[in-house]
Protein backbone atom coordinates (compact mmCIF):
# COMPACT_ATOMS: atom_id res chain seq x y z
CA UNK A 1 0.00 0.00 0.00
CA UNK A 2 1.27 3.42 -0.90
CA UNK A 3 2.08 5.70 2.05
CA UNK A 4 0.08 8.93 1.90
CA UNK A 5 0.69 12.06 3.91
CA UNK A 6 -2.34 14.15 3.12
CA UNK A 7 -1.69 16.76 5.78
CA UNK A 8 -3.05 19.70 3.81
CA UNK A 9 -6.61 18.45 3.59
CA UNK A 10 -9.07 21.01 2.31
CA UNK A 11 -11.28 22.67 4.90
CA UNK A 12 -15.04 22.81 4.60
CA UNK A 13 -14.78 26.39 3.33
CA UNK A 14 -12.15 25.47 0.68
CA UNK A 15 -14.34 22.60 -0.51
CA UNK A 16 -17.32 24.93 -0.90
CA UNK A 17 -15.23 27.49 -2.83
CA UNK A 18 -13.60 24.91 -5.10
CA UNK A 19 -16.71 23.00 -5.99
CA UNK A 20 -19.56 25.42 -5.45
CA UNK A 21 -21.41 22.87 -3.31
CA UNK A 22 -23.80 23.17 -0.40
CA UNK A 23 -22.55 23.39 3.16
CA UNK A 24 -23.94 19.90 3.91
CA UNK A 25 -22.13 18.38 0.90
CA UNK A 26 -18.88 20.09 1.83
CA UNK A 27 -19.25 18.93 5.46
CA UNK A 28 -19.79 15.35 4.30
CA UNK A 29 -16.79 15.63 1.95
CA UNK A 30 -14.61 17.02 4.73
CA UNK A 31 -15.74 14.22 7.06
CA UNK A 32 -14.97 11.63 4.38
CA UNK A 33 -11.46 13.04 3.89
CA UNK A 34 -10.83 13.08 7.66
CA UNK A 35 -12.15 9.51 7.99
CA UNK A 36 -10.00 8.32 5.07
CA UNK A 37 -6.88 10.05 6.42
CA UNK A 38 -7.46 8.59 9.90
CA UNK A 39 -8.03 5.11 8.48
CA UNK A 40 -4.83 5.28 6.43
CA UNK A 41 -2.80 6.35 9.45
CA UNK A 42 -4.41 3.67 11.62
CA UNK A 43 -3.67 1.04 8.94
CA UNK A 44 -0.07 2.25 8.68
CA UNK A 45 0.40 1.76 12.44
CA UNK A 46 -1.22 -1.68 12.34
CA UNK A 47 0.82 -2.74 9.29
CA UNK A 48 4.02 -1.81 11.15
CA UNK A 49 2.98 -4.00 14.10
CA UNK A 50 2.22 -6.89 11.73
CA UNK A 51 5.50 -6.34 9.88
CA UNK A 52 7.54 -6.55 13.10
CA UNK A 53 6.14 -10.08 13.51
CA UNK A 54 6.81 -10.91 9.83
CA UNK A 55 3.08 -11.04 9.19
CA UNK A 56 0.66 -9.39 6.84
CA UNK A 57 -3.00 -8.90 7.61
CA UNK A 58 -3.89 -11.81 5.31
CA UNK A 59 -1.31 -14.14 6.87
CA UNK A 60 -2.56 -13.27 10.34
CA UNK A 61 -6.17 -13.93 9.36
CA UNK A 62 -5.25 -17.27 7.77
CA UNK A 63 -3.39 -18.30 10.93
CA UNK A 64 -6.50 -17.41 12.96
CA UNK A 65 -8.72 -19.45 10.62
CA UNK A 66 -6.42 -22.44 11.02
CA UNK A 67 -6.15 -22.03 14.80
CA UNK A 68 -9.92 -22.23 15.12
CA UNK A 69 -10.42 -25.04 12.59
CA UNK A 70 -10.81 -28.69 13.62
CA UNK A 71 -7.33 -30.25 13.76
CA UNK A 72 -5.99 -26.79 12.80
CA UNK A 73 -6.43 -27.56 9.10
CA UNK A 74 -8.50 -26.28 6.20
CA UNK A 75 -8.70 -26.74 2.47
CA UNK A 76 -7.25 -23.85 0.44
CA UNK A 77 -10.68 -23.39 -1.19
CA UNK A 78 -12.25 -22.90 2.25
CA UNK A 79 -9.56 -20.38 3.19
CA UNK A 80 -10.17 -18.56 -0.11
CA UNK A 81 -13.90 -18.36 0.61
CA UNK A 82 -13.43 -17.25 4.24
CA UNK A 83 -10.84 -14.64 3.25
CA UNK A 84 -12.88 -13.35 0.32
CA UNK A 85 -9.88 -13.67 -1.98
CA UNK A 86 -9.27 -15.51 -5.22
CA UNK A 87 -7.89 -19.04 -5.16
CA UNK A 88 -4.77 -17.78 -6.99
CA UNK A 89 -4.12 -15.13 -4.32
CA UNK A 90 -4.62 -17.61 -1.51
CA UNK A 91 -2.39 -20.13 -3.27
CA UNK A 92 0.46 -17.57 -3.36
CA UNK A 93 -0.10 -16.67 0.29
CA UNK A 94 -0.12 -20.32 1.36
CA UNK A 95 3.01 -21.10 -0.65
CA UNK A 96 4.88 -18.22 1.04
CA UNK A 97 3.57 -19.26 4.46
CA UNK A 98 4.67 -22.84 3.86
CA UNK A 99 8.17 -21.69 2.85
CA UNK A 100 8.65 -19.99 6.23
CA UNK A 101 7.14 -22.91 8.13
CA UNK A 102 3.89 -21.32 9.34
CA UNK A 103 1.80 -24.02 7.67
CA UNK A 104 2.31 -27.40 6.02
CA UNK A 105 0.37 -29.36 3.46
CA UNK A 106 -1.23 -32.50 4.79
CA UNK A 107 -2.98 -35.48 3.28
CA UNK A 108 -6.73 -35.70 3.69
CA UNK A 109 -7.96 -38.86 5.35
CA UNK A 110 -11.25 -38.52 3.44
CA UNK A 111 -10.27 -37.38 -0.05
CA UNK A 112 -6.83 -38.18 -1.47
CA UNK A 113 -7.29 -35.49 -4.17
CA UNK A 114 -7.65 -32.62 -1.72
CA UNK A 115 -4.62 -31.28 0.08
CA UNK A 116 -5.53 -29.34 3.21
CA UNK A 117 -3.07 -27.02 4.90
CA UNK A 118 -2.35 -27.31 8.58
CA UNK A 119 -1.04 -24.88 11.16
CA UNK A 120 2.47 -25.87 12.28
CA UNK A 121 3.97 -25.46 15.71
CA UNK A 122 6.01 -22.56 14.31
CA UNK A 123 2.82 -20.96 12.99
CA UNK A 124 1.07 -21.45 16.32
CA UNK A 125 4.03 -19.89 18.16
CA UNK A 126 4.09 -16.88 15.82
CA UNK A 127 0.35 -16.43 16.31
CA UNK A 128 0.54 -16.74 20.10
CA UNK A 129 3.41 -14.24 20.23
CA UNK A 130 1.53 -11.81 18.00
CA UNK A 131 -1.91 -11.91 19.66
CA UNK A 132 -0.91 -9.86 22.75
CA UNK A 133 0.70 -7.26 20.45
CA UNK A 134 -2.45 -7.25 18.34
CA UNK A 135 -4.76 -6.65 21.29
CA UNK A 136 -2.42 -4.01 22.73
CA UNK A 137 -2.34 -2.11 19.43
CA UNK A 138 -6.10 -2.31 18.92
CA UNK A 139 -6.61 -1.10 22.48
CA UNK A 140 -4.26 1.83 21.86
CA UNK A 141 -6.12 2.71 18.67
CA UNK A 142 -9.66 2.49 20.06
CA UNK A 143 -9.26 2.24 23.84
CA UNK A 144 -10.07 5.87 24.52
CA UNK A 145 -13.68 5.29 23.42
CA UNK A 146 -16.30 4.90 26.13
CA UNK A 147 -18.80 2.03 25.98
CA UNK A 148 -21.41 4.45 24.65
CA UNK A 149 -19.00 5.76 22.01
CA UNK A 150 -18.17 2.19 20.97
CA UNK A 151 -21.88 1.54 20.43
CA UNK A 152 -22.23 4.78 18.45
CA UNK A 153 -19.13 4.01 16.40
CA UNK A 154 -20.40 0.52 15.62
CA UNK A 155 -23.76 1.96 14.56
CA UNK A 156 -22.08 4.60 12.39
CA UNK A 157 -19.79 2.04 10.75
CA UNK A 158 -22.92 0.04 9.91
CA UNK A 159 -24.36 3.11 8.18
CA UNK A 160 -21.11 3.65 6.25
CA UNK A 161 -21.15 -0.03 5.27
CA UNK A 162 -24.70 0.43 3.91
CA UNK A 163 -23.54 3.43 1.88
CA UNK A 164 -20.60 1.42 0.55
CA UNK A 165 -22.91 -1.42 -0.48
CA UNK A 166 -25.21 1.06 -2.24
CA UNK A 167 -22.26 2.52 -4.17
CA UNK A 168 -21.07 -0.97 -5.09
CA UNK A 169 -24.51 -1.93 -6.41
CA UNK A 170 -24.71 1.33 -8.39
CA UNK A 171 -21.31 0.73 -9.97
CA UNK A 172 -22.31 -2.81 -10.97
CA UNK A 173 -25.25 -1.49 -13.00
Amino acid sequence: MEKFSFVDRPSNQRIQLLNNVSELDSTITELFLDFQWTYRNMQKVYDEVLDKSNLSESRFIILMFLKQAPDHELLPSVISEKLGATKATVSKLLKAMEQVGLIKKSVSAYDKRSIPVQLTEVGMNVLEEFLPKNFHTVHQLLGSLTNEEIKQFSYLLGKIKEGTETCTLEMEK
